[in-house]
């Protein structure tokens, strides 16, 4: 059975301007914390932790119509992993950012869930200051 993890956040911004942020794979270090850098080479992400740590994820969904990133991670601590990254409209200039993390070993999904949190945290401060 997979561990399974789901953050959301109802933003007073438009779906649209939220994708703008988020929407680029590439862009994932600009709004969670826990990422020194990224970068993305064909379907290929890799990522690097402010401690350190580097790893790759295979992007398996970047829709910009549906507005949905979905990747998994490559690392030998985790047998499965998949990552969901939704932004729904739920108005002119409102909508919902759900993150959700699937894994195996289940309590994966909690340690790689996390920095999702903080992430949403973080892109709500950004859109709130205008940044």
């Amino acid at each position: 059975m997979l561990g399974s993890v789901r953050h959301s956040k109802v933003l007073a911004f438009s779906a649209p301007r939220v994708w703008e942020i988020i929407g680029d794979p590439a862009d994932l270090a600009k709004w969670i914390p826990d990422f020194a850098s990224c970068s993305v080479e064909g379907t290929t992400r890799t990522l690097t932790t402010k401690s350190g740590l580097t790893f790759d994820e295979e992007l398996l969904v970047v829709d910009p119509v549906t507005r949905r990133i979905q990747y998994e991670l490559k690392l030998p601590i985790a047998r499965f992993h998949r990552g969901t990254l939704d932004v729904v409209a739920t108005g002119e200039n409102s909508c919902v950012v759900s993150y959700a993390t699937e894994c195996d070993p289940r309590i994966m999904a909690l340690v790689i869930g996390a920095p999702t949190y903080r992430g949403l945290v973080e892109l709500e401060r950004q859109l709130n200051e205008g940044e």
